[in-house]
């Protein structure tokens, strides 16, 4: 892999990262908070699907990177 190709995938690594980290920081939050558990379990659902959007992005991105940089 080419230099320009592994620069623009560690961006979206780093880009990625930083978004799953606010994902979990926020589930952790939801989950020690004194939210009643069908309230946590709602929220927390909507942040897993957050979470898969995020990775299901973040490969499409690596693809588009890969197609463009062979």
């Amino acid at each position: 892999m080419d230099p320009k190709t592994q620069k623009k995938i560690d961006e979206i690594m780093y880009e990625t990262n930083e978004k799953i980290n606010a994902i979990v920081n926020e589930i952790r939050d939801i989950r020690f908070s004194k939210m009643d558990e069908h309230d946590k379990e709602t929220k927390c659902d909507k942040l897993r699907v957050e979470f898969e959007q995020v990775m299901i992005e973040e490969e499409e991105k690596i693809v588009k990177v890969m197609e463009r940089f062979p």
